[in-house]
This record gives structure tokens, C-alpha cells and sequence, in this order.
């Protein structure tokens, strides 16, 4: 019996320093490949696009706002192409597929599309949630994701290229945020199938679960706001059914059950490493509550894992 332990150790052992070492394996050449970057405006999207700016990567950055993209022109070397995007917008995907084969050298792909734009705007229950309020969160987490995917899909596999895509841990684990968790469930499907199409094109598709994060997607105040609201709109007999969990949901928030990691460069090395590595992993899981809470909890016999998690529902 010692033996087989023995053995078992030993073979996990070799296995992750096997893992670890391949990982560490580098494309090159960064100065020769092109990627796009969607969502660049702040947070994530900012901070990769002036990451691979360092390393010698050719960008270009879709922002929402002329505030974002004017940021990165300012702080950004020429090998970075800040444009407007809305995801939402066939129009504007259609824009950016021209601006950059314009900008492409002849004869070249595309080394890299991240799908990082994202939108979390309410974390009410299902019963206060409109289906314009699902229809907005699917526009941009989901189907804005496809169509870029899709329109950029052909300079990809010229470029022999990667496709990550921006889920979350909520698109694992589905127990709050109905509007957010839908949209992301639908991601990792997407991404799930998208891969396995593209085992024989030498296209790698990644997924990246991040946890929670203080950045501009949504703040407290918002949270708060966004439950509030959504009470107050609904009729008074629904409104006593959720009173109590309205009022302990609410405190959980202010009380930070699980706070969000400041370290938004958690998120940004595994784009980077999705971007770089020889050998990119299938999934990412940065932070401490998508790695060791969330998503181990999504691993969870289903009647386990809803015994723990009707604490956020009480």
C-alpha cells in the first residue's frame, strides 16, 4: 500500500514539473505578431495592451470611449493602434476587420485576438431581472464575443494564431448575478466548442476565469444600487417574499464576505501567458477565489455544492 502511495506521489510530482517546465516554453519573435486587444478603455484590456506594448507585440486596442483610446495613444509606443469598438456593433466589428488588415503587412494573420470587453451592470435576483436587462448583457459578453470571433476568425488562422476569451468564475459556478452568469455560461460553451473545432488549424483557444477584482466593471456602490433598484421596481407582494435576502445580500456586500484582489496583473499574465507560451493552458483561474473557491466548488456533487451555497440565498 506504501508503494502505491509512493508511486502516486512521485508521478504527480514529475507530472506538474513537467507541466511547469513545457509551460515555460516561449513563441518569440513578439516584434513580428499582431494582436487585438477588445475592451481597452481601462482595467484588464489597459493594462495588457500596454504590457505587450513592452514586449514588442504590434496592438491593436478597441476602446469604447475616446478617453480610452486617446490614453493609450499618449502612453503608448507607435507598434500600438488604439480605434474606436462596440462590440454590440456589426458596424464597428466591420470597421475594425478593415482597419486591420489595412494595417497588416502583406501575407500576414493575426497572432492574437483577446475578447476581453465585458459588462456587469446588475446582481439582482432572477425575479427583478427584465429580458431587456439579459438581452444587454448577451450583446456584449456573448455575442459581441462571437462576432468578433468569427469576423477575425480567417486573419487568425492565416496567423496560426490564439483566441482567448474572457469568462469568468461565475460561467462555472452559477449562484448570483443571473443577468452576468448567463452570458459568461454561454462563453465557456462557445470557447468549449470553438477549441475543438480548431485542433486541426493549429489555433489555440484559452479561457480565462478570472475571480473578483476592483475594477471599473462594477463597484460596490453599483452593486448596491443596481439590487436596490431592481427592488423597488418590482410589485410590494414580490417585494416581501425578498425582503430579508434584499436586506442580507446588501450586507454581505458592505461587509466584503469575499473581498476583490487589487492585483489586476493576476488577469494580465495570463493573457500574456495565453499570448507567449509554446504550450497555453485551457483554462486560467486567476485570483484566490476563482482558483481555491469557485471553482473547486463547481467540482462539487451538485447537491453539496447548492448545501453550501444557500448561504448567499438566505
Amino acid at each position: 500500500m506504501i508503494c502505491i502511495v509512493a508511486v502516486f506521489i512521485l508521478t504527480a510530482i514529475t507530472y506538474y514539473i513537467f507541466d511547469y517546465l513545457l509551460r515555460r516554453l516561449k513563441v518569440g519573435g513578439y516584434h513580428t505578431k499582431h494582436v487585438l486587444v477588445t475592451g481597452c478603455d481601462s482595467g484588464f484590456g489597459q493594462r495588457t495592451v500596454i504590457r505587450l506594448d513592452n514586449l514588442g507585440f504590434k496592438v491593436f486596442a478597441g476602446c469604447l470611449t475616446e478617453d480610452g483610446r486617446q490614453y493609450l495613444s499618449k502612453n503608448c509606443s507607435g507598434n500600438v493602434v488604439p480605434f474606436l469598438l462596440d462590440v454590440r456593433s456589426d458596424k464597428s466589428i466591420q470597421s475594425a476587420l478593415d482597419l486591420v488588415k489595412q494595417n497588416l503587412p502583406e501575407n500576414t494573420g493575426l497572432w492574437g485576438l483577446v475578447n476581453n470587453a465585458g459588462i456587469l451592470f446588475t446582481m439582482a435576483p432572477t425575479e427583478f431581472c427584465t429580458k431587456s436587462e439579459y438581452q444587454r448583457s448577451m450583446d456584449v459578453n456573448l455575442f459581441g464575443l462571437i462576432e468578433m470571433t468569427r469576423s477575425f476568425l480567417p486573419l487568425i488562422r492565416k496567423g496560426q494564431g490564439r483566441i482567448i476569451n474572457t469568462t469568468s468564475w461565475a460561467g462555472r459556478l452559477a449562484c448570483m448575478a443571473p443577468v452576468y452568469a448567463l452570458s459568461k455560461y454561454g462563453v465557456e460553451a462557445y470557447s468549449d466548442i470553438l477549441r475543438r473545432e480548431m485542433y486541426t488549424t493549429g489555433i489555440k483557444v484559452s479561457i480565462v476565469e478570472p475571480g473578483a477584482f476592483t475594477t471599473s466593471i462594477i463597484t460596490r456602490k453599483q452593486m448596491l444600487e443596481s439590487v436596490h433598484n431592481a427592488y423597488a421596481r418590482i410589485p410590494e407582494d414580490i417585494q416581501s417574499v425578498y425582503k430579508v435576502f434584499v436586506e442580507n445580500f446588501m450586507n454581505r456586500i458592505l461587509l466584503d464576505v469575499v473581498p476583490p484582489s487589487s492585483n489586476l496583473d493576476l488577469v494580465v499574465d495570463a493573457y500574456i501567458h495565453g499570448l507567449t507560451s509554446r504550450f497555453p493552458r485551457t483554462r486560467y483561474t486567476p485570483g484566490n477565489d476563482s482558483k481555491f473557491l469557485y471553482i473547486p466548488l463547481s467540482y462539487l456533487p451538485t447537491c453539496l455544492a447548492d448545501w453550501i451555497l444557500k448561504y448567499n440565498l438566505k
